[in-house]
Protein backbone atom coordinates (compact mmCIF):
# COMPACT_ATOMS: atom_id res chain seq x y z
CA UNK A 1 0.00 0.00 0.00
CA UNK A 2 1.33 3.39 -1.17
CA UNK A 3 1.95 6.28 1.15
CA UNK A 4 -1.00 8.06 -0.74
CA UNK A 5 -3.38 5.31 0.39
CA UNK A 6 -2.28 4.88 3.75
CA UNK A 7 -2.80 9.05 4.15
CA UNK A 8 -5.90 8.37 2.85
CA UNK A 9 -7.26 5.78 5.49
CA UNK A 10 -5.44 7.91 8.56
CA UNK A 11 -7.17 10.84 7.45
CA UNK A 12 -10.69 8.87 7.24
CA UNK A 13 -9.99 7.49 11.05
CA UNK A 14 -9.20 10.84 11.99
CA UNK A 15 -12.94 12.28 11.12
CA UNK A 16 -14.54 9.15 12.29
CA UNK A 17 -13.48 10.06 15.79
CA UNK A 18 -13.66 13.94 15.20
CA UNK A 19 -17.73 13.09 14.20
CA UNK A 20 -17.89 10.46 16.54
CA UNK A 21 -16.63 12.85 19.64
CA UNK A 22 -19.13 15.29 18.09
CA UNK A 23 -21.80 12.90 18.42
CA UNK A 24 -21.08 11.75 21.79
CA UNK A 25 -20.48 15.02 23.15
CA UNK A 26 -24.14 16.01 22.21
CA UNK A 27 -25.65 12.52 22.64
CA UNK A 28 -23.23 10.87 25.83
CA UNK A 29 -23.26 11.17 29.52
CA UNK A 30 -23.55 14.54 29.44
CA UNK A 31 -26.87 15.55 27.35
CA UNK A 32 -29.95 15.66 29.08
CA UNK A 33 -32.26 12.49 29.46
CA UNK A 34 -35.73 13.37 27.70
CA UNK A 35 -39.07 11.92 28.25
CA UNK A 36 -42.12 13.45 26.41
CA UNK A 37 -45.09 14.59 28.20
CA UNK A 38 -48.41 14.62 26.32
CA UNK A 39 -51.12 16.81 28.62
CA UNK A 40 -53.95 19.43 28.04
CA UNK A 41 -52.61 22.04 29.13
CA UNK A 42 -55.78 24.24 27.40
CA UNK A 43 -58.95 23.50 26.37
CA UNK A 44 -61.86 21.11 28.52
CA UNK A 45 -59.10 19.31 30.54
CA UNK A 46 -56.62 22.09 31.28
CA UNK A 47 -57.07 22.17 35.14
CA UNK A 48 -55.44 18.25 34.94
CA UNK A 49 -52.57 18.99 32.20
CA UNK A 50 -51.59 22.16 34.85
CA UNK A 51 -51.61 20.29 37.90
CA UNK A 52 -49.66 17.39 36.49
CA UNK A 53 -47.17 19.37 34.81
CA UNK A 54 -46.98 21.14 38.51
CA UNK A 55 -46.25 17.53 40.01
CA UNK A 56 -44.22 16.48 37.28
CA UNK A 57 -41.90 19.38 37.33
CA UNK A 58 -41.16 18.87 41.32
CA UNK A 59 -40.08 15.36 40.32
CA UNK A 60 -37.98 16.17 37.86
CA UNK A 61 -36.11 18.86 40.15
CA UNK A 62 -35.65 16.58 43.22
CA UNK A 63 -34.26 14.14 41.00
CA UNK A 64 -31.79 16.71 38.84
CA UNK A 65 -30.96 18.13 42.37
CA UNK A 66 -29.86 14.32 43.20
CA UNK A 67 -27.67 14.03 40.24
CA UNK A 68 -30.07 12.82 37.62
CA UNK A 69 -30.52 9.73 36.25
CA UNK A 70 -27.71 7.87 35.09
CA UNK A 71 -25.70 10.75 35.82
CA UNK A 72 -27.61 12.58 32.80
CA UNK A 73 -29.76 15.58 33.89
CA UNK A 74 -33.20 14.41 32.96
CA UNK A 75 -35.39 16.97 30.89
CA UNK A 76 -39.74 16.67 30.40
CA UNK A 77 -40.09 18.00 26.70
CA UNK A 78 -44.37 18.94 27.10
CA UNK A 79 -46.74 18.58 24.29
CA UNK A 80 -50.51 20.29 24.29
CA UNK A 81 -53.36 17.56 23.31
CA UNK A 82 -55.85 20.17 24.17
CA UNK A 83 -57.77 16.99 25.32
CA UNK A 84 -57.99 16.10 21.64
CA UNK A 85 -57.19 12.53 20.29
CA UNK A 86 -55.84 14.04 17.19
CA UNK A 87 -53.66 16.56 19.16
CA UNK A 88 -52.10 13.84 21.56
CA UNK A 89 -51.62 11.91 18.22
CA UNK A 90 -49.61 14.58 16.30
CA UNK A 91 -47.76 15.43 19.83
CA UNK A 92 -46.74 11.85 20.07
CA UNK A 93 -44.99 11.81 16.11
CA UNK A 94 -43.25 14.94 17.35
CA UNK A 95 -41.96 13.92 20.27
CA UNK A 96 -40.82 10.33 19.08
CA UNK A 97 -39.62 11.50 15.43
CA UNK A 98 -37.86 14.77 16.29
CA UNK A 99 -36.87 14.71 20.35
CA UNK A 100 -36.55 11.01 20.30
CA UNK A 101 -37.95 10.34 23.56
CA UNK A 102 -38.86 6.51 24.45
CA UNK A 103 -41.36 7.24 27.59
CA UNK A 104 -44.25 9.41 27.66
CA UNK A 105 -46.13 10.70 30.62
CA UNK A 106 -49.71 10.86 28.73
CA UNK A 107 -52.72 13.00 30.13
CA UNK A 108 -55.79 11.85 31.79
CA UNK A 109 -57.98 11.79 28.86
CA UNK A 110 -59.00 8.12 28.06
CA UNK A 111 -59.81 8.45 23.96
CA UNK A 112 -56.04 10.78 23.79
CA UNK A 113 -54.50 7.94 25.59
CA UNK A 114 -55.99 5.03 23.19
CA UNK A 115 -55.60 7.10 20.12
CA UNK A 116 -51.50 7.31 20.70
CA UNK A 117 -51.26 3.46 22.34
CA UNK A 118 -51.27 1.57 18.59
CA UNK A 119 -48.41 3.89 17.89
CA UNK A 120 -46.25 3.58 20.67
CA UNK A 121 -46.81 -0.20 20.81
CA UNK A 122 -45.63 -0.39 17.02
CA UNK A 123 -42.16 1.91 18.23
CA UNK A 124 -41.67 0.09 21.28
CA UNK A 125 -42.16 3.58 23.02
CA UNK A 126 -44.04 3.18 26.93
CA UNK A 127 -47.11 5.23 27.73
CA UNK A 128 -47.52 5.83 31.15
CA UNK A 129 -51.05 7.41 31.77
CA UNK A 130 -51.70 9.73 34.85
CA UNK A 131 -55.51 9.72 35.01
CA UNK A 132 -56.83 8.06 32.15
CA UNK A 133 -59.50 5.39 33.04
CA UNK A 134 -61.06 3.52 30.34
CA UNK A 135 -61.72 0.28 30.96
CA UNK A 136 -60.48 -0.56 27.17
CA UNK A 137 -56.88 0.71 28.03
CA UNK A 138 -56.10 -2.63 29.96
CA UNK A 139 -56.07 -3.74 26.95
CA UNK A 140 -54.10 -1.07 24.87
CA UNK A 141 -50.47 -1.85 26.10
CA UNK A 142 -49.68 1.10 28.33
CA UNK A 143 -49.10 1.53 31.99
CA UNK A 144 -51.16 3.90 34.14
CA UNK A 145 -51.40 5.11 38.06
CA UNK A 146 -54.97 5.41 38.10
CA UNK A 147 -57.71 3.14 38.74
CA UNK A 148 -59.42 1.84 35.86
CA UNK A 149 -63.23 2.88 35.64
CA UNK A 150 -64.04 -0.74 36.04
CA UNK A 151 -62.82 -0.36 39.77
CA UNK A 152 -64.49 2.84 39.95
CA UNK A 153 -67.88 1.80 38.70
CA UNK A 154 -67.83 -0.99 40.69
CA UNK A 155 -67.46 1.52 44.15
CA UNK A 156 -69.90 4.06 43.34
CA UNK A 157 -72.37 1.50 42.13
CA UNK A 158 -71.99 -0.71 45.46
CA UNK A 159 -72.65 2.28 47.38
CA UNK A 160 -75.70 3.72 44.63
CA UNK A 161 -77.29 0.51 46.13
CA UNK A 162 -76.39 -0.79 48.87
CA UNK A 163 -75.44 2.64 51.15
CA UNK A 164 -77.72 5.17 49.81
CA UNK A 165 -80.57 2.68 48.72
CA UNK A 166 -81.39 4.04 45.31
CA UNK A 167 -83.02 1.85 42.60
CA UNK A 168 -83.76 4.29 39.84
CA UNK A 169 -80.58 6.23 38.56
CA UNK A 170 -80.48 8.25 35.71
CA UNK A 171 -76.72 8.67 33.72
CA UNK A 172 -75.69 11.67 32.14
CA UNK A 173 -72.37 10.72 30.54
CA UNK A 174 -69.66 13.29 28.26
CA UNK A 175 -69.26 11.56 24.38
CA UNK A 176 -66.52 9.93 24.36
CA UNK A 177 -63.92 7.31 25.26
CA UNK A 178 -63.99 8.05 29.35
CA UNK A 179 -67.86 8.97 29.69
CA UNK A 180 -69.09 5.76 27.86
CA UNK A 181 -66.82 3.38 29.91
CA UNK A 182 -67.91 4.64 32.52
CA UNK A 183 -71.74 4.50 31.93
CA UNK A 184 -71.32 0.82 30.51
CA UNK A 185 -69.62 -0.50 33.56
CA UNK A 186 -72.44 1.49 36.26
CA UNK A 187 -75.19 0.85 34.19
CA UNK A 188 -74.37 -3.26 34.27
CA UNK A 189 -73.26 -3.34 37.94
CA UNK A 190 -76.15 -1.16 39.12
CA UNK A 191 -78.37 -3.30 37.25
CA UNK A 192 -76.98 -6.54 38.52
CA UNK A 193 -77.99 -5.04 42.22
CA UNK A 194 -81.30 -5.15 41.18
CA UNK A 195 -81.05 -1.78 39.83
CA UNK A 196 -82.70 0.20 37.39
CA UNK A 197 -81.69 2.70 35.01
CA UNK A 198 -84.42 5.11 34.10
CA UNK A 199 -82.76 7.26 31.57
CA UNK A 200 -79.09 7.29 29.77
CA UNK A 201 -78.16 10.40 27.97
CA UNK A 202 -74.88 11.90 26.62
CA UNK A 203 -73.56 15.39 25.69
CA UNK A 204 -70.90 16.28 23.96
CA UNK A 205 -67.33 17.78 24.60
CA UNK A 206 -67.45 21.32 25.29
CA UNK A 207 -71.48 21.46 25.84
CA UNK A 208 -72.31 24.93 27.72
CA UNK A 209 -76.59 23.86 27.30
CA UNK A 210 -77.61 20.52 28.37
CA UNK A 211 -80.62 21.36 28.92
CA UNK A 212 -82.91 18.99 26.60
CA UNK A 213 -81.03 16.08 28.06
CA UNK A 214 -81.32 16.53 31.04
CA UNK A 215 -85.21 17.35 30.80
CA UNK A 216 -85.21 13.65 29.63
CA UNK A 217 -83.93 12.66 32.85
CA UNK A 218 -86.50 14.62 34.90
CA UNK A 219 -89.13 12.82 33.32
CA UNK A 220 -87.73 9.96 33.96
CA UNK A 221 -88.16 10.39 37.95
CA UNK A 222 -85.17 8.72 38.98
CA UNK A 223 -84.21 8.79 42.68
CA UNK A 224 -80.48 9.46 41.83
CA UNK A 225 -78.02 11.02 38.99
CA UNK A 226 -75.06 9.94 37.72
CA UNK A 227 -72.63 12.48 36.22
CA UNK A 228 -69.85 11.46 34.41
CA UNK A 229 -67.36 14.30 32.76
CA UNK A 230 -64.71 16.73 33.30
CA UNK A 231 -64.58 19.91 35.25
CA UNK A 232 -65.39 22.15 32.82
CA UNK A 233 -69.19 20.67 32.32
CA UNK A 234 -69.97 19.20 34.90
CA UNK A 235 -70.90 22.36 37.14
CA UNK A 236 -72.71 23.62 34.32
CA UNK A 237 -74.71 19.97 34.80
CA UNK A 238 -75.28 20.54 37.89
CA UNK A 239 -76.25 24.26 37.70
CA UNK A 240 -78.79 23.63 34.95
CA UNK A 241 -80.43 20.10 36.74
CA UNK A 242 -81.17 22.45 39.85
CA UNK A 243 -82.65 25.24 37.83
CA UNK A 244 -84.76 22.70 36.18
CA UNK A 245 -85.62 21.25 39.40
CA UNK A 246 -84.33 18.00 39.46
CA UNK A 247 -84.17 16.30 43.22
CA UNK A 248 -82.77 13.03 42.40
CA UNK A 249 -79.17 12.30 44.59
CA UNK A 250 -75.95 13.14 42.78
CA UNK A 251 -73.48 10.63 41.92
CA UNK A 252 -70.29 11.55 40.07
CA UNK A 253 -67.32 10.52 39.48
CA UNK A 254 -62.93 10.92 40.25
CA UNK A 255 -62.97 13.70 38.31
CA UNK A 256 -65.38 15.81 40.68
CA UNK A 257 -62.21 16.39 43.36
CA UNK A 258 -61.25 19.49 41.76
CA UNK A 259 -62.09 23.08 43.82
CA UNK A 260 -63.00 24.14 40.32
CA UNK A 261 -65.96 22.28 40.26
CA UNK A 262 -67.40 23.47 43.80
CA UNK A 263 -66.36 27.12 42.44
CA UNK A 264 -68.20 27.24 39.52
CA UNK A 265 -71.51 25.48 40.15
CA UNK A 266 -71.36 26.55 43.74
CA UNK A 267 -74.50 25.67 46.14
CA UNK A 268 -75.82 23.12 42.97
CA UNK A 269 -72.78 20.78 44.02
CA UNK A 270 -74.31 20.31 47.43
CA UNK A 271 -74.73 16.67 48.40
CA UNK A 272 -72.59 15.25 45.35
CA UNK A 273 -71.08 12.18 46.33
CA UNK A 274 -68.32 10.65 44.30
CA UNK A 275 -65.62 7.62 44.89
CA UNK A 276 -61.57 8.91 45.31
CA UNK A 277 -58.72 6.83 45.99
CA UNK A 278 -58.20 7.01 49.78
CA UNK A 279 -55.87 9.05 51.34
CA UNK A 280 -51.64 7.52 51.00
CA UNK A 281 -50.54 7.56 54.13
CA UNK A 282 -46.97 7.13 53.44
CA UNK A 283 -43.78 9.07 54.34
CA UNK A 284 -43.20 9.57 50.45
CA UNK A 285 -47.35 11.35 50.32
CA UNK A 286 -46.25 13.37 53.74
CA UNK A 287 -42.97 14.60 51.91
CA UNK A 288 -44.72 15.28 48.27
CA UNK A 289 -47.27 17.62 50.21
CA UNK A 290 -45.07 19.67 52.25
CA UNK A 291 -42.01 20.20 49.40
CA UNK A 292 -45.21 20.98 46.67
CA UNK A 293 -46.56 23.71 48.89
CA UNK A 294 -42.61 24.57 49.32
CA UNK A 295 -42.45 24.88 45.84
CA UNK A 296 -45.91 26.48 44.44
CA UNK A 297 -47.42 27.72 47.97
CA UNK A 298 -50.32 26.10 47.86
CA UNK A 299 -51.77 22.15 48.23
CA UNK A 300 -51.60 20.36 45.20
CA UNK A 301 -54.47 19.91 43.05
CA UNK A 302 -56.13 16.59 41.23
CA UNK A 303 -53.23 14.88 39.43
CA UNK A 304 -50.35 16.49 40.67
CA UNK A 305 -49.48 13.82 42.91
CA UNK A 306 -49.38 11.18 40.17
CA UNK A 307 -47.55 13.13 38.11
CA UNK A 308 -44.77 13.60 40.39
CA UNK A 309 -45.09 9.81 40.76
CA UNK A 310 -45.12 9.38 36.57
CA UNK A 311 -41.81 10.99 36.36
CA UNK A 312 -40.25 9.48 39.64
CA UNK A 313 -41.40 5.86 38.53
CA UNK A 314 -39.93 6.02 34.68
CA UNK A 315 -36.68 7.64 36.22
CA UNK A 316 -36.61 4.81 38.98
CA UNK A 317 -37.16 2.06 36.04
CA UNK A 318 -34.03 3.49 33.99
CA UNK A 319 -31.74 3.86 37.13
CA UNK A 320 -32.79 0.27 37.80
CA UNK A 321 -32.49 -1.39 34.30
CA UNK A 322 -29.15 0.90 33.76
CA UNK A 323 -30.53 1.70 30.22
CA UNK A 324 -32.80 4.28 28.67
CA UNK A 325 -34.51 1.94 25.77
CA UNK A 326 -38.08 1.84 25.41
CA UNK A 327 -37.58 -2.36 25.97
CA UNK A 328 -35.83 -1.89 29.80
CA UNK A 329 -38.11 1.37 30.45
CA UNK A 330 -40.90 -1.08 30.53
CA UNK A 331 -39.09 -3.99 32.00
CA UNK A 332 -37.98 -1.35 34.93
CA UNK A 333 -41.46 -0.35 35.26
CA UNK A 334 -42.43 -4.27 35.89
CA UNK A 335 -39.76 -4.34 38.77
CA UNK A 336 -41.60 -1.73 40.75
CA UNK A 337 -43.35 -3.89 43.28
CA UNK A 338 -45.02 -1.90 46.13
CA UNK A 339 -43.59 1.36 45.05
CA UNK A 340 -44.36 3.73 48.25
CA UNK A 341 -45.40 6.94 46.00
CA UNK A 342 -46.75 10.16 46.16
CA UNK A 343 -50.13 8.69 45.39
CA UNK A 344 -50.11 5.40 47.38
CA UNK A 345 -48.99 1.82 46.85
CA UNK A 346 -48.63 0.68 43.83
CA UNK A 347 -48.07 -2.42 41.97
CA UNK A 348 -49.12 -2.86 37.97
CA UNK A 349 -50.81 -6.06 37.23
CA UNK A 350 -50.44 -8.10 34.60
CA UNK A 351 -52.12 -5.17 31.51
CA UNK A 352 -50.25 -2.32 33.62
CA UNK A 353 -53.13 -1.55 36.21
CA UNK A 354 -52.64 -0.21 39.37
CA UNK A 355 -55.42 -0.87 42.27
CA UNK A 356 -55.51 1.96 44.72
CA UNK A 357 -57.83 1.46 47.53
CA UNK A 358 -61.20 3.84 47.13
CA UNK A 359 -63.40 5.70 49.81
CA UNK A 360 -66.30 7.84 48.77
CA UNK A 361 -66.20 11.70 49.20
CA UNK A 362 -68.98 13.78 49.29
CA UNK A 363 -69.37 18.15 48.86
CA UNK A 364 -70.70 19.23 52.14
CA UNK A 365 -71.22 23.07 52.56
CA UNK A 366 -68.79 23.74 49.67
CA UNK A 367 -65.80 21.19 50.98
CA UNK A 368 -65.21 18.23 49.93
CA UNK A 369 -65.54 15.83 53.16
CA UNK A 370 -64.65 11.94 53.36
CA UNK A 371 -68.06 9.83 54.25
CA UNK A 372 -66.03 6.40 55.54
CA UNK A 373 -62.41 7.31 56.25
Amino acid sequence: MNKKIWLGVAVAVVVVVVVLAIVFSRHGTDSALKIGATLPLSGDAAVWGKNTKEGIDLAVEEINAKGGVLGRKLEIVYEDTRALPKDGVSAYHKLVSIDKVNAIIDDSVSSVTLAMAPLAKRDQVVILATGATAPKISEAGVFRIWNSDSYEGEVIANYAFGKLGLRRVAILYINNDYGKGLESVFKELFTAHGGQIAASEGFGQSSTDIRAQLSKIKSANPDGLYLVGYPKEIPIALRQSKELGLTAKLLGTVAMHDPQLIQTAGAAAEGLVFPYPKKPTGEQAKDFKMNFRKKYGKDPGITSDVGYDAAKMIAAAIANTGNSTGEHIRKGLRLLVDYQGASGVMTFDKNGDVHKPMGMMAVTRGEFTWQDQ
